[in-house]
């Protein structure tokens, strides 16, 4: 197979997934967009891509099942080989609170934030070929730096991932770099209004919801940068640096 230069992108579904497939298809990538099941919005974005001159595929794997996760890894080198940048997007984002918690909502969110990235990145590395480098953007939570209580087990789940980025930056590797990216408040969410959001995003130091061009920026300064090794880098406008005792959507 001809090496084709690709991007993975999972839970295409999400708001931020838009933004980013643009992003790297402007950059000549070929895209591999993972959605839980089927989306009218995934299906959307991958024709418009297309009829922009964009190479695009589609895979349909729910996560929150382990069988298909090792269904997808044992897959996703079939449309392109292995993606040379990786961008774990996918999400369980679902309200549950400490006193109130869920056991089978946590064992989805360590299936979703945890498990999939984890073997996706394994799978990744051990069929690569030899000389191709991989960058691994996982894309976090500002609430990760400022924990509050709100989405309790979506928190312990992202808290995971955010542990695994920080373990791969110390093991030593010159051909796998894994950055952390811990967006703050970027799009409406949980009981906000689109009200509530402007006063919301007016709380945040500078004074801004985060564009989410200004993260895809960051993704490319990355790239053009190789010799930048992996790290955790908060996008939020200093909203990890407030005292919340509630999320902001509950505030």
């Amino acid at each position: 197979m001809k090496a084709v230069k690709a991007a993975l992108i999972t839970g295409a579904s999400s708001r931020l997934a838009s933004p980013l497939a643009r992003f790297f298809a402007g950059r000549g990538y070929a895209l591999l967009l993972h959605q839980r099941r089927p989306r009218k919005n995934v299906a959307a974005l991958a024709e418009d891509l297309r009829d922009q001159g964009a190479t695009v595929e589609v895979m349909t794997h729910d996560f929150a099942e382990r069988a298909n996760i090792e269904i997808f890894c044992a897959r996703m080198a079939e449309p392109f080989g292995f993606p040379e940048a990786i961008v774990n997007n996918a999400s369980n984002f679902v309200h549950d609170f400490p006193g109130a918690g869920n056991a089978d909502l946590l064992a989805e969110s360590f299936l979703v934030h945890m498990l999939a990235p984890f073997m996706i990145l394994e799978t990744a590395c051990k069929a690569k070929r030899a000389e191709q480098k991989l960058s691994v953007f996982n894309i976090l939570d500002q609430k990760l730096l400022n924990l509050n209580p709100d989405y309790y087990s979506y928190t312990l789940g992202k808290s995971g991932l955010m542990t695994m980025t920080e373990i791969w930056g110390r093991a030593g590797r010159d051909d796998v770099r894994v950055f952390g990216l811990l967006p703050g408040l970027m799009f409406p969410s949980g009981p906000q209004s689109d009200e509530r959001f402007v006063a919301d995003s007016a709380k945040i130091p500078t004074g801004r919801a985060l564009p989410p061009g200004d993260l895809c920026a960051l993704i490319g300064f990355l790239l053009d940068h190789p010799d930048m090794p992996g790290a955790l880098f908060p996008l939020d406008g200093g909203e990890h640096l407030l005292a919340r005792r509630r999320d902001v959507a509950f505030e």
